[in-house]
C-alpha cells in the first residue's frame, strides 16, 4: 500500500495521472457532446417520421387501412393505434409543438401529444371523421453512445495509462539514479552518475557530477592539510614534554605535564574529527573481535566496561572507522559515568551496537545538541571532565560515513543509551 502511494507521489506517477486525467476529460467530454448531438439528430428524425406517418394515416386510414398497417410495420417500435369517435383527454404537451414544427399540416388535424414516461401518446382528428389515437412505446428512450462505447473507453484509458507509466519511467529513472547517488555522496569513493534522459535531467546530472568533483577535491585538500597539521602540532608538543621533564620543581613539572597532556588530547580529538573523511576500503572483518578489543582497551585503561554479544560475526566493514566509532562512544561513557556496557547483535540487515552507562544522562533538550562539535554538557570548562566536546560529534560523523546512524536516549533508571545501527553486508568468503 505504501509503495502505491509513493508511486503516485513520484514524478512517474504524477505524469501518468496528468496524462490519464487529460485524456479522460477530453474523451468523456467530446463523447458527451457527440452523444447529445447524435441523440438530438435521432430524435428529430424519429419525430419527422412520426409526423409523416400521421399525415399518411389521415389520408388513407379509411380507404387503405392495409397500407396504413404496412407503414406502421415499418415503424420501430410499432405504434399502437385505435380509432375513436370522441376525442380522448389528451393534452398538448411539449412534444406537440416540436412535432408540429416539423410538419405544420398536423396543426389543422388538432394534433395533440404528450409524454408518458418513455412513451409518446396522442391523437389526431381524421379528415373523414373521428379520431385516431396512437402510442409509441420507448419513444424517448435514447441510446447512450457513451454506454455502448464503454468498452472502447476502458481500453483506451488503460492504453493511455500504460503509455503514461512507461513515459514517466523513462523520465523518472535518471532522476532516481541521481537521488541514489546523492545519498551515497560523502563516503570514501566517487559515485558514478549516469548522464542520460531529457535535456533538463542531463543538466542536473552533469551539475551534480561537477559538484561531487569539487567536494572530493576539497576533501582531498583537507586530508593533505591534516597530515601537515599532525606533524607541525605534535613535534612542538613533544619538545614541550621533553622540556617539562627537566623542571626541578615537582609541582610545576606535574602542572606542565598536565597542560601538555590536555593539549595533546585536544589536538588528537580535533584530528580525529577532521580525519573522518580519510578514505578506507571495505574488507571482510570480524566485527565481534573489534568490539571486544575496544572493550578490553577501555578496561585496561581503568574503566568498568563489559561486552555482550557473539564471539564472532564477519561482515564487510571499514575496520579503522568502526574501531574509532566504538572507542569514541565507550570512552565518552567511561569519562562521564565511569562505566559502559557494549551490547552487539545482528538484526536482519543491520548491525546494532548499544552502549549504555549508569551516569547522569543528558537533558532531553540537549540530546540533539551534543552531536555538534565542541559541545559539552558540563558547566565546567575543564577538559579533564568534559573533554573537547568532539566525542559524539566524531561518532556521528563516522556512523554517517558508514551509511549508518546513531541515536541517544536516556534510560528510565538513569544513564545514557547510545544505539548505533550500521548496514550488514556479509563478508566475502
Amino acid at each position: 500500500m505504501l509503495r502505491r502511494f509513493r508511486l503516485l507521489d513520484g514524478l512517474r506517477g504524477r505524469i501518468a495521472i496528468a496524462l490519464f486525467a487529460a485524456v479522460l476529460v477530453q474523451f468523456v467530454g467530446s463523447e458527451i457532446i457527440f452523444a447529445k448531438a447524435e441523440e438530438t439528430r435521432i430524435e428529430r428524425g424519429r419525430s419527422q417520421r412520426l409526423a409523416d406517418w400521421l399525415l399518411f394515416a389521415d389520408a388513407f386510414f379509411d380507404t387503405r387501412p392495409d397500407a396504413v398497417e404496412r407503414m406502421n410495420a415499418m415503424w420501430e417500435p410499432r405504434l399502437l393505434v385505435a380509432r375513436r369517435d370522441a376525442p380522448p383527454p389528451s393534452s398538448r404537451g411539449e412534444a406537440t409543438a416540436d412535432i408540429v414544427a416539423l410538419q405544420p399540416g398536423l396543426r389543422e388535424l388538432d394534433f395533440r401529444a404528450d409524454r408518458d414516461g418513455e412513451a409518446l401518446e396522442g391523437t389526431i382528428r381524421l379528415t373523414g371523421g373521428g379520431w385516431l389515437s396512437f402510442r409509441s412505446e420507448d419513444y424517448f428512450q435514447g441510446s447512450s453512445l457513451l454506454y455502448h462505447y464503454s468498452v472502447s473507453l476502458i481500453l483506451l484509458v488503460l492504453i493511455v495509462l500504460l503509455l503514461a507509466l512507461v513515459f514517466g519511467r523513462v523520465i523518472g529513472r535518471p532522476l532516481e539514479h541521481i537521488a541514489v547517488a546523492a545519498e551515497r555522496v560523502g563516503g570514501d569513493e566517487r559515485v558514478a552518475v549516469e548522464i542520460d534522459g531529457p535535456l533538463e535531467v542531463r543538466q542536473v546530472a552533469a551539475a551534480f557530477d561537477r559538484m561531487q568533483t569539487r567536494l572530493l577535491d576539497h576533501i582531498g585538500e583537507r586530508v593533505q592539510s591534516l597530515a601537515a597539521m599532525s606533524h607541525d602540532l605534535r613535534t612542538p608538543l613533544a619538545r614541550l614534554r621533553l622540556n617539562a621533564s627537566t623542571v626541578d620543581d615537582a609541582d610545576t613539572r606535574a602542572a606542565l605535564e598536565q597542560d601538555i597532556a590536555e593539549m595533546e588530547a585536544f589536538v588528537t580529538s580535533i584530528l580525529d574529527y577532521l580525519r573522518g573523511d580519510d578514505p578506507e576500503p571495505e574488507q571482510p572483518i570480524d566485527i565481534a573481535s573489534i568490539a571486544m578489543t575496544v572493550v578490553d582497551e577501555a578496561s585496561d585503561a581503568g574503566g568498568d566496561v563489559s561486552y555482550a554479544g557473539p564471539d564472532r560475526l564477519e561482515a564487510m566493514m571499514r575496520p579503522l572507522k568502526l574501531k574509532r566509532l566504538l572507542r569514541n562512544v565507550v570512552q565518552n561513557a567511561v569519562r562521564h559515568a565511569g562505566n559502559a556496557r557494549l551490547n552487539f547483535c545482528r538484526e536482519g540487515r543491520e548491525l546494532v551496537f548499544t552502549i549504555d552507562d549508569d551516569g547522569p544522562g543528558i537533558p532531553a533538550d540537549k540530546l540533539a545538541e551534543v552531536f555538534e562539535p565542541f559541545t559539552r554538557v558540563e558547566n565546567s570548562r575543564s577538559r579533564s571532565t568534559g573533554g573537547a566536546g568532539l566525542g559524539l560529534a566524531v561518532a556521528r560523523q563516522l556512523s554517517r560515513r558508514m551509511t549508518g546512524h546513531i541515536k541517544l536516549e536516556n534510560r528510565p533508571a538513569g544513564g545514557l543509551v547510545v544505539t548505533i545501527r550500521l548496514p550488514y553486508r556479509p563478508g566475502q568468503s
